[in-house]
Order: C-alpha cells, then sequence, then structure tokens
C-alpha cells in the first residue's frame, strides 16, 4: 500500500514539474513590422471616430496597425520590488476569423514569459459581448477561469486603452477576420 501511494505521489509531482515546464516555454510572438517607408501613421482613435460619424464604409486595421499601435501606446511597469526582476515587454494581438489571441509578454531577467488570452467579441442587441473562452500560460493551454491571475493585468490595459475600446464599440459591426479587424459603422 505504500508502495502505491509513493507510486502516485510521484506520478502527480511529474505531472506537476512538467505542466510548470510547459508553461514557461514562452510562444513564439511576431516581431513589431515596421510601417513602409511614406505611408501614413494612422491615429486609430481619431479614425475610429471619424468613421462612426460618417458612417459610410467598412473600415479595416490591420494586424501589423494594431500590433504597431499598441507597442506606441503601452508602456507598462510592475510596482517595486517585483518591477526590478520583471518588465513588461509588449502586447501582441493575433487576428484569426470570430477568435484574437492576445499575448502579453513580459522579460524576467533575460527569461520571457507570457501569457496569452483567447476571447471572442459579440453583438448582442445595442452593446458587445467580450468572452474570454481560454488561454494559455506559456505553451499550456488553460481554461478561462484559470486566467484569474491576469484580471489585474487586463483592468489595466483598458484602462489605459479606454478611448480605443470607446471609440470601436461605436461600430455597428465588428468581425474578427484573418489578420485583420473588420469595422462596419453603417446603419443596419
Amino acid at each position: 500500500m505504500k508502495f502505491i501511494s509513493h507510486l502516485l505521489l510521484l506520478i502527480a509531482l511529474s505531472a506537476l514539474a512538467g505542466a510548470a515546464w510547459v508553461a514557461h516555454r514562452s510562444v513564439t510572438v511576431a516581431p513589431l513590422e515596421l510601417p513602409k517607408p511614406g505611408a501614413r501613421q494612422r491615429d486609430f482613435v481619431d479614425d475610429l471616430k471619424q468613421a462612426a460619424i460618417k458612417r459610410s464604409a467598412i473600415f479595416e486595421i490591420s494586424e501589423a496597425e494594431l500590433n504597431r499601435h499598441l507597442a506606441k501606446v503601452l508602456q507598462g511597469r510592475l510596482k517595486d520590488p517585483a518591477g526590478r526582476w520583471i518588465m513588461f515587454e509588449r502586447l501582441a494581438v493575433e487576428l484569426e476569423p470570430d477568435i484574437a489571441h492576445a499575448t502579453l509578454v513580459w522579460n524576467a531577467r533575460g527569461h520571457r514569459s507570457t501569457a496569452t488570452v483567447d476571447f471572442k467579441v459579440q453583438r448582442l442587441e445595442e452593446t458587445f459581448r467580450v468572452e474570454v473562452v481560454g488561454g494559455r500560460y506559456g505553451h499550456l493551454q488553460v481554461p478561462r477561469g484559470m486566467l484569474r491571475p491576469l484580471a489585474p493585468a487586463l483592468e489595466s490595459l483598458s484602462r489605459v486603452l479606454k478611448d480605443e475600446i470607446q471609440s470601436l464599440f461605436q461600430m455597428n459591426q465588428i468581425q474578427l477576420a484573418q489578420d485583420k479587424l473588420v469595422l462596419d459603422p453603417r446603419f443596419p
């Protein structure tokens, strides 16, 4: 009986060690694409507000433009004592049909750590609903309830991006497509 309990304990510890190893292996995040020389840099908030006012045409934002804007706007810092060892690098967004992957990237004394939140955006009558459907710590896939430790970071992001989010939700339709965000401000 003692042998079986030790064997089960060893299996449980091995599973936990394996999960920790998989979670600490960071996912590869695509580097920021530089804008083409001479290309106009978009002011997303202003462009979104103008599109909402005019309500005349479909508006597209490429994944690369979105990531450049996020890199320009977001400057993260942790409070000390963790702030001395851990630095927020960036938020990288990857868009696929009907789902978005937002990856938070930190650098902890040379070790890159990532956490990814997968979410969908749906229109319900007059409001939009953003639903977290799952995510990953490094390569470790977890259900949405296990992403609760990321809540303070996500709340901080929503405060910093408040103008962009409010302007985005002025649209009548938001569609997540492959490598782009398609916004339709026209009346239905």
